[in-house]
C-alpha cells in the first residue's frame, strides 16, 4: 500500500474525515495503491510525515496544509454515526408504533366524524412518515456486498488453477442493512459453487469452443417490493441425468422419474447432506451449500430460483424483500384463522366460484386472463373444514415467472404489519415465512409465497 497524499489543517471546529476513495474500493482489483484524507491535528506536517511512514510499507507522503476554513463542501457534509443496536431499538419502536396506530384506527372506524377521528387520522400520518424515514435510515447499498467478491473470486480461482472474471452490476439499489448482512453467506456459498463446479478450466474451456477465462456476474435489480440478485456463469451447466442417478441411489425421488426440471433439480440440491463432488475438498464435497442458501432464504421471507444449461452456464436468482421490519400484507381468512400475505407477492385477486376452472392431470388449474394458473386451497392445505361461501375469492400470488391462484375464504383488507421472527417447530410444513400482531392485537402467520407458488 503506498500513501500518496494527505491532507491536514488545524482547524477548531469538528470536520468529518474522509478518505478518497472510499476504503471499499482498496479491495478492487484497480485499486493502485493511491488515497488520501483529510487529517484534523496539531502536529507538524514533519511528525505527521513520520508517523504516516511508521504505519507500514509507505512509498510516499505528500501533505497539502488546508486554509483555517472549512470548504462549503466540508461544512455542508453533515453524518452523525449511529450504533447499530440503537438503530434496530428505534425500528422496534417504529413498528410498536404502527401497531398501535392499526389499533386506534380499528378502534375508530365505527366513530362518527369528528375532532378526535381527525387528530387520530393526523397522527397515523405522521407514524407512517417517521417509519419510513427509520427505515430509510436502515438502507444501504448493494455495492457494498458485492464488494467484498473480487477478492474471494481472485483468491478461489487461482487455487482452483481457473481463469474467472467477476462482474458486478448492483443498479444503485438499496436494501435493509439486515436483510444485506443476511445475503453474505449465501452469495458465498454460490460463487464457490459457480468457480469450483460450473466454470471448467481454461483448456476444458477452449476445446469447448468458450473462451479461456470463465465470467461469473452478479446482478443486482429491484422488482416491487423486492430485490433480485442473480449469480451467473458460463460454465458447463448441471449435469441433471448425473444428479438425477445419484438421487434415485438416495431415495429422494420417484424410480419413475425420467428428468429433473429447474424446480426439481433445485429441491434435490438443496437437500441437506446431497453433493455432487466426488472427493471432499476446502472447497465442495461436504454436502453443504445450496441448502444453506435455501434455508437461509426462506428465513428471510425470500426465495431461490434455479435455471441451468448444459454447456452455457448456471442461473441462482435470490428474491429478497426490501425490508425485514414492517411490510405491507394482505389479510385472508380460512376457517377461523387469519393470514397475512406479503402484498409484494400478490399479482391481483379473481372470483374463483365464477372463474373458469379445468383440470391438467392430477392438478385443478384456474384460468387467469387467459393462462392456466395452479390452484392451491388452503383449507385443505390446513385440513380445516372449507366454508360454504357463495363466492370465494383466489389470491394470485407471482414469485418470478411462478404463479399460483390460493384459494381462501374471505378477504380482510390490507395492512401494514411487523415481521415477528419466527422459529418453526421441527416438523412444521414450509408454508409460513413469519409471524405478526394485528390491529385488534391478535396474532397471524404470515404465508410463504415461495413455498405456495
Amino acid at each position: 500500500m503506498r500513501a500518496r497524499r494527505s491532507h491536514c489543517g488545524a482547524w477548531t471546529r469538528s470536520v468529518p474525515s474522509r478518505v478518497t476513495p472510499a476504503t471499499p474500493e482498496f479491495e478492487r482489483d484497480g485499486f493502485d495503491g493511491r488515497f488520501a484524507f483529510r487529517l484534523r491535528t496539531g502536529a507538524a506536517p514533519r511528525e505527521v510525515d513520520a508517523a504516516v511512514r511508521a504505519a507500514g510499507d509507505i512509498a510516499t507522503v505528500a501533505i497539502d496544509i488546508a486554509s483555517e476554513q472549512p470548504s462549503l463542501e466540508t461544512a455542508a457534509f453533515r453524518q452523525v454515526r449511529v450504533d447499530v443496536e440503537r438503530l434496530d431499538a428505534m425500528t422496534k419502536l417504529a413498528g410498536e408504533l404502527v401497531v398501535s396506530r392499526n389499533r386506534l384506527l380499528d378502534v375508530l372506524a365505527a366513530q362518527p366524524d369528528g375532532e378526535l377521528r381527525r387528530t387520530v387520522e393526523t397522527l397515523g400520518r405522521q407514524v407512517g412518515e417517521m417509519q419510513a424515514e427509520v427505515l430509510a435510515a436502515r438502507m444501504t447499498p448493494v455495492s457494498e456486498l458485492f464488494d467484498r467478491f473480487p477478492r474471494v473470486v481472485r483468491d478461489l480461482a487461482r487455487d482452483l488453477g481457473k481463469r474467472v472474471r467477476l462482474e458486478t452490476e448492483d443498479g444503485n439499489i438499496e436494501v435493509d442493512r439486515a436483510v444485506l448482512e443476511e445475503l453474505g453467506d449465501p452469495l458465498v456459498h454460490l460463487v464457490r459453487n459457480a468457480i469450483d463446479h460450473g466454470i471448467e478450466p481454461a483448456a476444458a474451456r477452449e476445446a469447448a469452443g468458450k473462451p479461456a477465462e470463465g465470467r461469473l456476474r452478479l446482478l443486482a435489480a429491484r422488482e416491487k417490493n423486492s430485490v433480485v440478485i442473480q449469480v451467473l456463469d458460463d460454465g458447463r451447466g448441471i449435469d441433471r441425468a448425473r444428479v438425477l442417478r445419484q438421487a434415485r441411489a438416495a431415495g429422494v425421488v420417484d424410480e419413475s422419474l425420467e428428468t429433473l426440471g429447474d424446480d426439481q433439480l433445485l429441491k434435490v440440491l438443496s437437500r441437506s447432506g446431497f453433493s455432487t463432488a466426488t472427493a471432499v475438498s476446502g472447497v465442495s464435497g461436504r454436502g453443504v451449500g445450496v441448502d444453506v442458501v435455501v434455508t437461509r432464504l426462506r428465513a428471510l421471507g425470500g426465495s431461490v430460483e434455479l435455471s441451468s444449461r448444459p454447456g452455457e452456464g448456471t442461473t441462482f436468482a435470490l428474491r429478497v424483500p426490501l425490508t425485514l421490519a414492517i411490510v405491507s400484507a394482505l389479510l385472508v381468512r380460512v376457517g377461523d384463522e387469519r393470514y397475512a400475505v406479503p402484498l409484494a407477492y400478490v399479482a391481483e385477486v379473481v372470483d374463483y366460484e365464477g372463474g373458469a376452472r379445468t383440470g391438467l392431470g392430477t392438478a385443478e388449474v384456474l384460468l387467469v386472463r387467459g393462462a392456466r394458473v395452479p390452484t392451491v386451497h388452503l383449507a385443505r392445505l390446513f385440513a380445516v373444514p372449507e366454508a360454504r361461501a357463495h363466492r370465494r375469492p383466489a389470491v394470485v400470488l407471482q414469485v418470478g415467472e411462478r404463479r399460483a391462484a390460493v384459494v381462501v375464504d374471505a378477504l380482510e383488507g390490507q395492512q401494514d404489519i411487523v415481521v415477528e421472527p419466527f422459529v418453526a417447530p421441527v416438523g412444521t410444513p414450509p408454508w409460513f415465512g413469519g409471524a405478526t400482531i394485528l390491529a385488534d392485537g391478535q396474532p397471524a402467520l404470515i404465508l410463504d409465497a415461495a413455498a405456495l407458488a
